[in-house]
Formats: C-alpha cells, sequence, structure tokens
C-alpha cells in the first residue's frame, strides 16, 4: 500500500520493481504482474512516461497486460489498470477520461477488496463526480459524491488517521458545489492540515490544488496563488515531478 500512503515515488518504483522481480524469479507470475501498474503509474508521475495519462513504459504496457489479465480472467489486475488510470487521468485534470476509466475499474467487486484499497476507488470516485457536477447538473455525479462522502464518514470513523482526510476534502468539495463559500474553506484548511498530519502528501496536495480551484473561482487571487504554490511543492515532495510541471504550466497565474 505504499503508493496509497504516500510514499516518495522514487522508493514505491524501485520497491515494486524489486519485488516483482523476486516474485518472478520464484515463478508467483501473477502476483509478480500485479505490482507492474502500480511501479508504472510512479514512473508516469515522476516524468518517465511519453504519456502521463497511459500506463506505458519501462515497467508495462497496459493494452499487453490487459490482455494476459483478461485471457487468464485475473480481474483484480483489470481493475488496478483502470484505477490508477481513473487516479491519473483526475490528477491531470483529465475529469471526464477518469471517469470513464474508473467505471471500466469496476469489473471486480469491490467488497473483494481490503477496506484500504477499496476506500481509495471511493475517494476518487468522489472527486471525479464533484468535479464533473461543475460542469454538469447530474443527478449521476452528485448520487456517486454523496455516497463517496457516506463511505468515507464510516471509514473515517473507524480509522481517521487513514481517512479523515478524506472526508474533510470530499465535505469541502460538497460545500464548494453547493456554494457554501465559508464551509468549503473551513473543510479545505482541515482537509490540508490532518493529510499533512498523517503524512499523506498525495492528498495534501490534490487537497491544495482544489482549495486553490476553489478560491480563484470565487475571485480570491491571493488565497488561490498560495493554494496552487503549496500544491505545486506537495506534489514535488512526493515526487511527481510530471504533475507538478503540468500545474505550473496550467495554473491561471
Amino acid at each position: 500500500h505504499s503508493f496509497q500512503c504516500g510514499r516518495d515515488l522514487s522508493m514505491v518504483e524501485e520497491t515494486c520493481k524489486d519485488y516483482a522481480r523476486r516474485m518472478k524469479e520464484h515463478n508467483i507470475l501473477v502476483l509478480s504482474k500485479s505490482l507492474l501498474p502500480y511501479r508504472q503509474v510512479a514512473l508516469n508521475l515522476m516524468g518517465r512516461s511519453e504519456d502521463p495519462l497511459q500506463l506505458i513504459g519501462d515497467a508495462m504496457d497496459q493494452n499487453e497486460l490487459l490482455k494476459y489479465s483478461f485471457e487468464g480472467q485475473h480481474m483484480h489486475i483489470v481493475s488496478s489498470i483502470y484505477h490508477l488510470r481513473s487516479r491519473l487521468a483526475f490528477i491531470f485534470g483529465e475529469y471526464e477520461l477518469a471517469s470513464k476509466m474508473a467505471d471500466k475499474s469496476k469489473v471486480l467487486d469491490l467488497t473483494n477488496l481490503t477496506p484500504f484499497v477499496r476506500s481509495d476507488y471511493v475517494f476518487v470516485d468522489g472527486l471525479i463526480s464533484f468535479a464533473l457536477s461543475h460542469k454538469e447538473n447530474s443527478f449521476k455525479w452528485k448520487k456517486i459524491a454523496w455516497n463517496a462522502i457516506k463511505t468515507m464518514e464510516t471509514y473515517a470513523q473507524y480509522a481517521p488517521s487513514n481517512f479523515q482526510h478524506r472526508y474533510l476534502l470530499l465535505q469541502a468539495e460538497s460545500a464548494f458545489l453547493s456554494g457554501d463559500d465559508k464551509n468549503a474553506s473551513t473543510y479545505y484548511d482541515a482537509a490540508i492540515k490532518t493529510a499533512g498530519e498523517n503524512s499523506y502528501v498525495q492528498d495534501q496536495a490534490v487537497a491544495y490544488e482544489r482549495a486553490g480551484i476553489f478560491y480563484f473561482s470565487k475571485g480570491n487571487v491571493s488565497l488561490a496563488s498560495h493554494c496552487y504554490g503549496q500544491a505545486h511543492a506537495a506534489f514535488l515532495r512526493w515526487g511527481a515531478c510530471c504533475k507538478a510541471d503540468h500545474l505550473r504550466l496550467h495554473s491561471p497565474f
């Protein structure tokens, strides 16, 4: 779970590479291949792939691994490929693609996943749905978003150090969408603070960026600029140089 925990991406990449090699040496092929998407997503975020939205590079080719996984009925690998692509698409602001990938990741019954991994699907689904709700006044997105909040609230009650910041960020997104500016600001601040306290630097980076989007939409250029700057710094701390560069080039400043 080092990727979901926000560990330094270079370490995630090296660990996945090493473990996959050892498993392959002991003929544990399926499990070794299940690590490849996590290694490649780390490489993408670090800027070591031609297209950050495609899991194609030194670790794997998504099309080849999908073919292998469908033929062998290794649906957990299929699901993780699409889920990680949905996360990448969200991070890089491609919300429609993120939604399509999230839908495809549901080839697996999520109840078969560990609660920690399952929560990542729920969290990303919620973020995507709130982002799309700003573009489309659709009940579909709002329903997914509200369900994500309810589920994350339950997770946060049992393991606040892992999930409280995610629950707070989804609450901030909800307040932003409903026009409750005061609570949105309060929840963004709380999500950023809690993510930092629990060393979830990747979620803190996302929270800073979403707060920047919120403040810019309200005309508060000073706070928006601060949040974008902090998001850039947090993505760099995570090791996501590609995303940091993308943010620098696509921020409104």
